[in-house]
């Protein structure tokens, strides 16, 4: 899957949204293995990718580049991939689930989908996470990871490619030699 990506932060002691993030998200799933890249190109440029067990996070601007091996710390990723290789079993016994009612989401029709974790990692982050899955497409085109404090990250994907002609070697990232590399 590859769409573009719009994302913003929700502070709720300020009542506001941030400016907002902006980008491309690839996905891609070869048989038991998972592949995602998020690249925000506004307002600062950064990629998030995640294979192979680690997640990588490259900041060009400050020539940073951060390496988590995940090992057996996965829940830590998890958010990042729901609804796009979660099978119902999965989800069923990651988080309590709640359908809610149909939403239109961008000219869209879709399904409200409320999960609370029910693992201590996993709810140490979020308290809830909402999916609005399209009811054509079945992918979700929205998702709100929901903050003990109420604060919230909203995730948008538009333009959305089920089967778009990408290969693994999209989710490999060049860096130069003067990139500091921290983490596992």
């Amino acid at each position: 899957m590859s769409s573009s990506i719009h994302q913003k932060k929700w502070t709720d002691i300020l009542g506001e949204f941030d400016q907002g993030e902006s980008g491309r998200f690839d996905f891609l799933k070869d048989g038991e293995k998972i592949y995602l890249r998020r690249d925000i190109v506004k307002p600062q440029k950064n990629s998030l990718i995640i294979r192979d067990g680690e997640v990588l996070f490259y900041q060009p601007k400050i020539k940073q580049l951060q390496r988590y091996d995940l090992g057996q710390r996965a829940d830590h990723a998890e958010f990042l991939l729901l609804g796009f290789s979660s099978n119902k079993e999965a989800l069923e016994e990651a988080y309590e689930i709640r359908l809610g009612e149909k939403e239109v989401v961008g000219g869209r029709e879709t399904y409200l989908l409320e999960l609370t974790p029910k693992s201590k990692q996993v709810s140490a982050y979020f308290s809830q996470i909402v999916l609005w899955i399209d009811v054509e497409l079945w992918v979700p085109i929205q998702q709100k990871l929901v903050e003990h404090t109420r604060d919230y990250l909203l995730i948008r994907f538009d333009d959305i490619q089920l089967k778009p002609k990408i290969g693994k070697s999209r989710f490999d990232l060049k860096i130069g030699d003067d990139v500091q590399v921290v983490g596992s």
